[in-house]
């Protein structure tokens, strides 16, 4: 009985205090954090062309159109993310971890 007041106090004084509480596994540590730079956005459809998501000529580079999004979804399926078309962190992570090395000149 002890420990569940000691919990509950603890609770109740960050709450107090106005701190954000950290949920187990960090999972959300910045959820509404969104990639929405030009450069960002041409990582991330330069990977989706490469993986044939997108089709080269079907998309304004740099910018977030409704192609672009419509590939992103579907990337986010296939790889177990929320298909929210949004280019969060986790998704930006996964696209970058399939970014095509390049060519070895020589």
């Amino acid at each position: 009985m002890r420990r569940m007041a000691g919990a509950f106090g603890a609770v109740a004084f960050v709450l107090a205090l106005g701190l954000p509480m950290v949920r187990a596994g960090g999972r959300d540590r910045f959820p509404e954090f969104v990639y929405s730079s030009p450069e960002a956005i041409e990582d991330a459809q330069g990977v989706l062309v490469a993986l044939k998501y997108l089709e080269p000529a079907g998309y304004k580079k740099g910018d977030w159109d409704t192609k672009t999004q419509e590939a992103l979804r579907d990337f986010q399926r296939d790889h177990f993310l929320r298909p929210d078309g949004r280019l969060d962190r986790d998704t930006m992570a996964v696209l970058m971890s399939h970014k095509p090395r390049p060519k070895d000149k020589g």
